[in-house]
């Protein structure tokens, strides 16, 4: 039994086309998921002093760091920038 954390994220491929994203984890390591996404949720970027005007609070899960061997880099961002609220063109707001 793991007594440590545990988490993976990664894509699984098919003939080459991401199908879907896995994040697979023990009870420590989802909750120390759930722990970054809400800190992520709840953080007031207007008082962040180094994030500028216009970008967005993020944060980095590297393998063999905060991920197991198997994953790939995850990358996760507010969607809303820091005074402005505003959102990535790419992305569609439909709320």
């Amino acid at each position: 039994m793991r007594k440590k954390k545990y988490l993976e994220i990664y894509p699984e491929i098919l003939y080459g086309n991401k199908i879907k994203i896995n994040i697979v984890g023990n009870p420590k390591g989802l909750l120390y998921l759930a722990g970054l996404l809400t800190e992520l949720a709840n953080v007031d970027q207007e008082k962040v002093e180094d994030l500028p005007v216009g970008d967005r609070e993020h944060t980095h899960l590297y393998s063999l760091n905060d991920l197991n061997e198997h994953s790939c880099e995850v990358e996760i961002c507010r969607a809303d920038a820091k005074g402005t609220g505003e959102y990535p063109e790419y992305l569609t707001y439909p709320y």
